[in-house]
């Protein structure tokens, strides 16, 4: 038996006990309790997990320690390092499934290394919510108050020694998820080892565990976890283990909730004082919302606030886009994306969202200015937008609103890309999917169509405003054709003007995959001229075609050939 000191993460405090029947070399379960800030990415919460192997199987697999062990980690790894846009249960899904591929592959390797399947039980702690997932026979229960629930029960017997389900048994996974609402002072025990294969046996573990817990109530965790287990003794199994976590502190609310209940406030003047912001000048006037200068006298330093009107709440769509700019812009890490400054819930009175103060221009105001954009100007600037928009996508955003307007070139030669509130999340936003998002003459023609947004439609758009930084301003549509970069702007590398015209193509399977694949493209026109072009274009990598149509074509000319001969 053991307990050891309460885990913080952010506003989370766990407390935590176990008890194992089995020394830790001798034991088939392992269990842990991970907290996000080990992980780098405290937004995850905490997570509690119990996983028991099951080692007599009739090939002999050996290495049940092992097995349970590298489930416990490898789980926990591939939680904490999902993309940040992915739900919880997604991110734990993923992990599953990664698991039990990797696991079923070893199983079905070398004999003399075989691990065993393994049952697993996670409790995910993440905002106000707590995710349970389980898979195989490991069990949760929840006490509240003096009241016992089970939660997750187990998953059936193929036989007496081995589950129905479990991790490295089928490369199809079925795992069990619900979520309950966290309230302080819960606790969650999580069972392993507890032979529980039918109604009657799993009513037997329930009525053991709910007398111990009405009688000794009040009592500490360890002293809880060391009962629970000594009651569970006489039970069927053997080697079984108790971990308990008690919910000490929760989040407030969910951040997001809590913006969304936050009022809207008429527009600042310059000089009044919000929130411990002094209102400067106003930077931009739009039709929802209002950009204001201000300084942050907490922070002390110069910030950008982003303050809606209330017309905004005419428009659903803008709405929501507003309070999904607020989510993500907390969320992405790129260098080359605007990154929002997190503010407190208790020193916010009003609605608005809060960025560093950009010293720049905009990439629309620098287009419309002499001297024009040269190449080697213009190909910086490309190429970081383009990086920008890759590292949305590594997170499964698609900003949707690429646009010389949202591109602010800073002081120094860097770039941010702007307003997120177009962005769509192909993980999460199904449902968004087909709604229009962005502006029409940014727009790949497939979108007009309702086609789902994807790294093509974003290429398109990059391809719109990339031509329009070295255009000048008119766009590369004319009417009725398309207008070549090279009749604006004969003094530019004819490569340019190809890269660009493969990122306008009408077909989306015409264009570059992505923006790192245009990036690349614009790179060989750098690196090797139009002859660069061409050779890429010979590629199959990213779902290039061009070399499969021109041997198709070949073979097609090879059999009328032998057709014309067989006539004769």
């Amino acid at each position: 038996m053991a307990d050891t000191a309460p885990l913080a993460c952010g506003a989370w405090r766990v407390a935590t006990a176990f008890a194992a029947q089995a020394g830790s070399s001798a034991s088939h379960n392992f269990f842990a309790v991970y907290t996000g800030d080990s992980f780098g990415a405290p937004e995850r919460g905490v997570v509690g997990v119990m996983a028991r192997a099951h080692a007599e199987l009739p090939h002999g697999a050996t290495g049940a320690r092992d097995a349970a062990q590298l489930a416990v980690h490898e789980f926990a790894e591939g939680y904490f390092g999902a993309r940040r846009t992915l739900s919880a249960r997604r991110a734990a899904a993923r992990a599953l499934a990664a698991l039990n591929r990797w696991l079923s592959g070893q199983m079905r390797g070398d004999v003399s290394r075989h691990l065993a399947p393994v049952s697993l039980s996670a409790v995910l702690l993440e905002r106000r919510r707590i995710g349970l997932m389980q898979i195989g026979t490991c069990q949760i229960y929840r006490l509240r108050g003096r009241v016992l629930l089970p939660l997750m029960r187990p998953q059936g017997r193929l036989s007496p020694t081995l589950p129905a389900r479990a991790l490295g048994l089928n490369d199809d996974l079925t795992v069990e998820h619900i979520e309950v609402q966290a309230e302080p002072g819960d606790m969650y025990l999580l069972l392993g080892g507890v032979e529980a294969a039918g109604p009657e046996a799993l009513y037997t573990v329930y009525t053991v565990l709910a007398k111990l817990m009405a009688q000794r109530a009040g009592e500490d965790d360890a002293a809880l976890a060391d009962a629970a287990l000594a009651a569970l003794a006489p039970l069927p199994g053997a080697d079984k283990a108790v971990l308990s976590l008690r919910v000490m502190a929760v989040p407030d609310e969910d951040r997001g909730e809590a913006l969304a209940d936050l009022p809207l406030r008429p527009p600042p003047h310059e000089g009044d004082v919000w929130d411990d912001f002094i209102i400067g000048r106003t930077l931009f006037r739009g039709r929802y919302t209002i950009l204001k200068e201000a300084y942050d006298t907490i922070g002390e330093r110069e910030v950008a606030l982003k303050i809606p009107l209330p017309a905004m709440l005419q428009d659903e769509v803008f709405a929501a886009g507003f309070m999904r700019e607020a989510w993500i812009g907390t969320a992405v890490r790129g260098n080359n994306v605007v990154r929002y400054l997190d503010v407190p819930p208790e020193r916010r009175t009003s609605l608005y969202l809060v960025m560093p103060l950009y010293r720049g221009e905009t990439l629309e105001k620098r287009l419309n200015r002499p001297p024009p954009v040269e190449l080697p100007e213009g190909m910086g600037i490309a190429l970081k937008l383009c990086e920008a928009v890759q590292d949305l996508a590594a997170i499964q955003i698609i900003h949707r609103d690429l646009k010389p307007e949202n591109v602010m070139l800073l002081e120094g030669g860097e770039l941010r890309l702007l307003d997120l509130g177009m962005a769509y999340l192909p993980g999460i936003d199904a449902e968004e999917a087909v709604k229009p998002g962005g502006t029409i003459r940014y727009m790949a023609p497939e979108l007009l169509q309702h086609a789902p947004a994807s790294g093509r439609t974003e290429v398109y758009a990059l391809g719109v405003t990339i031509y329009r930084m070295f255009s000048g301003g008119p766009f590369p549509f004319g009417q009725p054709e398309r207008l070549p970069l090279a009749r604006l702007r004969p003094d530019l590398p004819r490569w340019l003007g190809l890269v660009l015209q493969r990122a306008l193509s009408p077909r989306p399977e015409d264009r570059y995959a992505d923006a790192g694949a245009l990036a690349r493209a614009l790179r060989d026109g750098l690196a090797h001229g139009e002859e660069g072009i061409q050779k890429r274009r010979w590629r199959v990598p990213n779902g290039e075609v061009y070399l499969w149509r021109a041997l198709a074509l070949l073979l097609g000319a090879g059999f009328v050939y032998l057709l014309a001969r067989g006539s004769r």
